[in-house]
């Protein structure tokens, strides 16, 4: 049937009823087919995805932030145990070889001072009370600062579950808003 009908005078009288019947449309250039969606579309997307974003993001960045700090105090506790091991080594190699020094520790453990020995008096402490594992003894490292969080209000309503609901149920409103504005029907 292509093609049978390409001159209006082949047509069927039905046929040249139906086509004359129907309106002419007119096309403007000035008035579109269909309205434009609202200006506030994109914005109350961007905006609904920035809160979603925001609740989601915020706690995960503190979360390896305070993994970076503890990963620092570790690394500072870890250098300080190999430095008293360092330590140690050296001094039980001391012992080993050196007898006076055997002798000494013996003599500090057992409360036992020789005849024409004296006694090193030190900040007013008894040495023979003392301890000889304060002579191996290293200080511990500095304490590290508190962990805080950086951020400002929005961080802080981010962190707090009760509040991060709501922030996260504004922001799929604002994008099921959007959505919805954002309608136009079809041609």
């Amino acid at each position: 049937m292509d093609g049978e009908h390409d001159n209006p005078n082949d047509q069927t009288p039905w046929e040249q009823t139906a086509v004359a019947s129907q309106p002419v449309v007119a096309e403007t250039l000035d008035t579109p087919a269909t309205p434009r969606a609202g200006g506030w579309t994109i914005t109350l997307l961007c905006v609904g995805i920035a809160l979603l974003a925001c609740c989601i993001i915020i706690p995960q960045a503190d979360a390896n932030r305070r993994l970076a700090y503890q990963h620092q105090k570790l690394q500072a506790d870890l250098k300080q145990i190999q430095k008293q091991g360092a330590v140690n080594e050296e001094f039980l190699k001391k012992v080993a070889n050196d007898p006076t020094l055997a002798e000494r520790l013996a003599q500090r453990q057992m409360k036992f001072v020789r005849e024409g020995t004296s006694v090193l008096k030190l900040d007013g402490r008894d040495p023979i009370e003392g301890s000889p594992f304060l002579l191996v003894r290293v200080p511990p490292p500095p304490p590290q600062p508190p962990f805080h969080p950086p951020g400002g209000r929005l961080a802080s309503i981010c962190r707090d579950p009760q509040s991060r609901t709501y922030v996260m149920g504004a922001g799929m409103l604002l994008v099921a808003c959007g959505l919805i504005l954002g309608y136009s029907p079809r041609r």
